[in-house]
């Protein structure tokens, strides 16, 4: 069965976001991205100082399948400009059939 996920990736501008989403396409590692600006971020860095950093980044959203998986991490780890980038992914519980099939349509 194809699972779909919801891969979640900061970026420190549209511009990065912009060229990994068109890289992924291409790749055929994603079906779709979304572009978010102006997310303001808060996190613990530099790792082990307890400190508070603040950044102004742009999310950007991937929908794909758990098995495109660990190609694409290794995509946005090879090109992403970050030490540590933010990868995560949710898996979808409810997804409609037609947008699913376009999905695996596109991606298999």
């Amino acid at each position: 069965m194809n699972k779909a996920l919801l891969v979640i990736v900061s970026c420190e501008s549209r511009d990065q976001a912009e060229r990994l989403g068109e890289l992924l396409l291409k790749k055929k590692l994603s079906a779709c991205t979304q572009i978010i600006s102006n997310a303001d971020s808060m996190f613990l860095w530099p790792p082990g100082k307890g400190m508070i950093d603040y950044a102004s980044e742009t999310l950007l959203l991937i929908k794909t399948l758990e098995s495109k998986w660990s190609s694409l991490e290794k995509e946005i780890l090879r090109e992403h400009t970050y030490q540590n980038p933010e990868i995560t992914a949710i898996p979808l519980a409810h997804v409609t059939r037609k947008y699913l099939a376009w999905m695996v349509g596109e991606l298999t």
